[in-house]
């Protein structure tokens, strides 16, 4: 019995090496598929995941209480006017939407949580990923989500987003011939990305405001503080996200009524220079961009 149980302990030793490889092997697996997750030169092993309910409640769930307490930030830009006369954008029967960006991209990782908080007042996200801006550009890794694989549906409005490069700036989806049109026309001065059209009559072109206040916090941390009105996080994010509002109210007819009544969708109130009709004072403040890729014009076809 006693070499019995001492030829058992010697089988189980004899098997540990082999344990120890597979664990090894195993590990290695994991790390390298979590780092494939995380895109080349690192990131958030939660990028291209679908973002958990909890933090799309947060998002569409900013009340309209403390969008009216936020009302407008001096550090937020609005959306500028296009010349009179620029011909409506209908798509599929209603206004049109339209975002153009890159996943690489800061001010347009910044952008998507104000477009979505807005957005959400008009219509429904599905397939909303978890992303990250590029960990070698400015304000790297900045949290946010995309657009890629997301629909939208809503009542009022149709909106289309075109992310045309990866985290790692690498090619991604394809802008239309009219879009590319679109980015030409009105973006002819900067050329900067995040590119926003509502309706042909309001564009955005470069940033609303800085990520400055999301560097070293993750997407749970950004989402908690959207309905403290008090917050950084409230105050840039749906001080950016009134102002869209209030274009898209403006595109949409005034609907709905329970939104683009109450005084933060009252806040674009556009006045035409007087030493241009062709210029806009939409902006409480305007502010220099950090030199990135992002300031670059996106290659359209």
């Amino acid at each position: 019995m006693k070499a019995s149980r001492k030829g058992r302990r010697s089988n189980k030793r004899s098997y540990t090496p082999i344990v120890i490889v597979a664990l090894v092997v195993v590990t290695g697996i994991v790390a390298y598929f979590i780092f494939e997750q995380s895109g080349a030169g690192g990131g958030s092993p939660l990028i291209g995941q679908a973002v958990p309910t909890g933090i799309l409640d947060q998002l569409s769930g900013v009340s309209l209480d403390t969008m009216n307490a936020v009302g407008t930030n001096q550090n937020v830009n609005s959306p500028a006017a296009t010349p009179s006369g620029s011909p409506a954008l209908i798509l599929n029967g209603k206004p049109g939407v339209i975002y153009m960006g890159a996943e690489y991209c800061p001010y347009c990782a910044a952008e998507r949580w104000a477009m979505i908080v807005a957005l959400d007042k008009f219509g429904n996200f599905s397939g909303i990923e978890y992303m990250q801006s590029s960990s070698t550009d400015v304000y790297p890794d900045t949290p946010t989500f995309t657009f890629k694989d997301a629909t939208y549906t809503s009542n009022y409005i149709t909106f289309q987003s075109v992310e045309q490069a990866d985290r790692n700036d690498q090619p991604l989806q394809t802008a239309t011939t009219n879009q590319t049109a679109l980015l030409n026309k009105y973006d002819t001065s900067t050329g900067s990305i995040p590119f926003v059209d509502f309706g042909n009559q309001y564009v955005i072109t470069g940033a609303q405001y800085l990520p400055t206040f999301m560097q070293n916090k993750n997407w749970t941390q950004i989402a908690a503080q959207l309905n403290n009105a008090s917050s950084p996080v409230a105050q840039n994010i749906v001080g950016a996200a009134n102002y869209l509002v209030a274009a898209i109210c403006k595109i949409d007819g005034g609907s709905p009524s329970s939104v683009c009544t109450l005084g933060f969708a009252q806040t674009v109130s556009y006045l035409r220079s007087a030493a241009s009709s062709q210029q806009l004072i939409a902006s409480d403040a305007v502010f220099s961009v950090p030199a990135s890729r992002s300031s670059g014009r996106l290659a359209l076809s």
